[in-house]
Order: C-alpha cells, then structure tokens, then sequence
C-alpha cells in the first residue's frame, strides 16, 4: 500500500491507466485525481473505523477481567462461613458496584462511538466541501 495516499499500489496503475482516456469536455486527470481523494478517504474512514474497533476491543476485554475478578471474589464470599445476612449484604453491595461499573463502562464505549464518528463525519465533510470547490472551479475553467 502506497504510505502517502493509502491506496493500494495497483491503484495507482488504474489511476494512470484512467488518466489515458480521451473524453471530449473532461479533464480525466481531474477525474481521476478526485476517484483518487475518494479511494483515500474511504481507506482513512476504515482505518478510523478500526482503531475505534480496536480500542473497544480493548476496553471490553478490561471489563470482563473486572466482571470475572469480581465474580470469583463473590464466589469466595459466599462459600466460606458466614451468616446469610451478611452473605445477602454483600450480595447486594456487590450487586450494586457491578451495576455501576456496567453504566460506566457503556458511557466510556459510547464517548468511544462518538469521537470516531465525530472524526469520519467532519472528513467527509471536508471531502466533500473540497470536492465541491474543485467541481465549481473546473466549471469555471471550462468557461473560460
């Protein structure tokens, strides 16, 4: 994969390749110069995708470690000899750490889904206003 554009380097001999053609009225190395910035944009927005993955990954992995420690702290609690109130009282205390912890967990999953989304989004959006620029000024080019 080409460092500098993320396409792949196969891409580059279609780019060229393209660029060959003789469309009366269009400019193919425009053409294919912004087929260029999608390819682009669309390998950012999948790298994008999959460091959130990854760091989501990561996140719930550290969860269920926590959820299992906890789990096997209650099991040890509850097998050993002590009274039911007090087994029922940690029972419920556990109950609620473990409930929090899952809220908290979802929130930080949630910021994780936002921020990425954020990212794609205001690069698309970009994409697209550049795109935009460079077809009204090939517009007006052409008037010219």
């Amino acid at each position: 994969m080409n460092k500098n554009t993320n396409i792949p380097p196969f891409g580059e001999e279609i780019f060229n390749a393209f660029k060959q053609f003789k469309v009366p009225g269009i400019d193919m190395e425009v053409l294919a110069a912004n087929h260029k910035k999608n390819m682009e944009l669309l390998a950012s927005t999948q790298k994008k995708a999959v460091e959130s993955t990854n760091s989501i990954i990561e996140l719930q992995n550290k969860y269920l470690k926590k959820v299992f420690e906890q789990w096997n702290e209650q099991l040890k609690h509850n097998c050993g000899e002590t009274s039911f109130e007090e087994k029922a009282s940690c029972h419920a205390q556990s109950t609620k750490e473990m409930s929090d912890r899952t809220l908290e967990h979802l929130k930080e999953i949630n910021t994780i889904i936002v921020k990425s989304n954020e990212k794609i989004i205001d690069s698309i959006q970009k994409h697209f206003q550049e795109t935009f620029n460079d077809s009204l000024n090939l517009v007006k080019k052409n008037k010219d």
